[in-house]
């Protein structure tokens, strides 16, 4: 994906093509180690170069996050059904209008798409097994109720909270991926301006430092506006 500056897409690929070039064609040239681009800053440049393409697209975040959330909304239909054994339970427990039943939450839907309701929601079924613990026993609710819906709450706490840090990350995660790719694109851009100086008298060399970014229409190629990168 390619973001538009000043109507010119660059693509990561692209970006990473014309850097992986401008360090090994230009590298260890005697004008530009003179005038401070030396072996030490090329090195550097290739560093960052590896730490751009670590970075995951915007797509691929975008994937994950969706991923997780489906995986938070699963969790919650899993702990929904959970309510409504115990629910069950005790209605086949006590009869259907009596206090004991009218103990239990009586409305789960809003909680079945919403995990932060649900987390907050399940320890009150929780009580309510633990004061007729004895009396759902006699009835064959399972022995392990609540030990699989607190299971369940702590799976859900996970998945939730792993959403949560994906979801809240993902607007600085995108604007530490642009900056590690606008210092390709200022580094390019330095070491084309210092051999075009450097080099002026060396018309063969000169050209190693034409820009490489795409132009828009109307504009001179030299000197051009080299634009900044997209994603």
């Amino acid at each position: 994906m390619a973001e538009k500056f000043n109507g010119i897409p660059v693509s990561r690929t692209k970006l990473f093509t014309i850097a992986s070039t401008a360090y090994k064609i230009k590298k260890g040239l005697e004008k530009l180690a003179a005038a401070g681009l030396t072996a030490e800053y090329f090195e550097e440049f290739a560093a960052n170069i590896e730490i751009a393409k670590n970075f995951k697209t915007a797509d691929q975040v975008l994937k994950e996050n969706a991923e997780k959330l489906a995986q938070v909304k699963k969790k919650c239909e899993e702990c929904y059904d959970w309510l409504k054994k115990v629910q069950v339970a005790l209605k086949r427990t006590f009869k259907g209008d009596s206090p004991q039943v009218k103990e239990f939450p009586a409305n789960l839907s809003p909680a079945k798409e919403d995990a932060a309701k649900m987390i907050n929601l399940l320890p009150a079924a929780f009580t309510i097994i633990d004061k007729y613990n004895t009396e759902l026993i006699a009835k064959r609710a399972p022995a392990n109720l609540k030990q699989k819906g607190e299971t369940l709450k702590a799976e859900l706490e996970t998945i939730s909270a792993e959403y949560n840090l994906m979801d809240g990350s993902s607007e600085s995660y995108t604007v530490n991926r642009q900056l590690a790719h606008k210092k390709l694109q200022d580094t390019i851009n330095e070491i084309n301006e210092t051999g075009r100086e450097e080099y002026k008298d060396d018309p063969v060399t000169l050209k190693l430092f034409d820009s490489p970014w795409p132009q828009s229409k109307g504009k001179e190629k030299e000197p051009p506006q080299e634009p900044p990168v997209g994603q």
